[in-house]
């Protein structure tokens, strides 16, 4: 499917019907997943008429990508990956990328659930995942890029730079993808009311030797 977007509500005084539909759709699509979702699951959770849906998002692929952007933008909005301030150093503003990539993931204060929802979209691919990777991870990725280049310097090869990439990524999913387990390890790991604060610190300091030992491995070479 080609240029998909979220259709825009059709009247103002919709917006309430809308988020009654975001919330119930969340949670249906987190259970159940896009293609098994029941749109009149859906609208009996929300309180609403099943057309409701048609008219305000197109159907049951508009509301999905609704869904996704809406949590996807709130993510973004509550736990940026670029710091206020212009002037720190390249470790820092990678300590402060990584804590915000974490916090999307397992913050379990804000409302965002794009991280289990990405995690379903992943693993189970629909075509919603070329929109969210245009539209959101495109972009945000593109930051861990610049900053990788940055911190490793000596133009590093493509393949080099992409694998440092899903190396940090990686380190962040693992403990939203890998929960079930990851408690069966340790039970008690996500009870930790300090775990985002020690896995950021963790996760960052970990990357961090790994992108200076492979920075030096750069200079030996040239």
């Amino acid at each position: 499917m080609e240029n998909l977007r979220p259709p825009p509500s059709k009247h103002a005084t919709g917006q309430e019907t809308r988020a009654l539909l975001i919330d119930a759709a969340t949670q249906v699509f987190l259970d159940d997943g896009f293609k098994a979702a029941r749109v009149q699951d859906i609208a009996d959770r929300a309180g609403v008429r099943m057309s409701a849906i048609n008219y305000h998002f197109g159907g049951k692929q508009g509301l999905y990508l609704a869904v996704l952007q809406h949590h996807a933008e709130r993510a973004i909005d509550r736990h940026p990956v670029i710091p206020a301030e212009p002037d720190l150093s390249p470790q820092a503003r990678f300590e402060f990328l990584v804590r915000g990539l974490i916090s999307r993931l397992l913050d379990p204060s804000h409302a965002s659930r794009i991280g289990p929802l990405m995690l379903r979209e992943i693993t189970n691919p629909t075509p919603a995942l070329d929109f969210v990777f245009e539209r959101f991870s495109r972009p945000q990725g593109e930051i861990l890029l610049a900053l990788l280049r940055e911190i490793l310097g000596e133009a590093p090869p493509p393949a080099l730079l992409m694998r440092c990439v899903l190396s940090v990524l990686g380190q962040c999913v693992i403990y939203a993808a890998g929960r079930g387990l990851v408690e069966r390890f340790q039970p008690d790991f996500y009870d930790n009311p300090t775990l985002i604060d020690e896995l950021s610190q963790h996760v960052a300091s970990f990357s961090w030797a790994g992108l200076m030992a492979t920075a030096r491995q750069l200079k030996e070479k040239t």
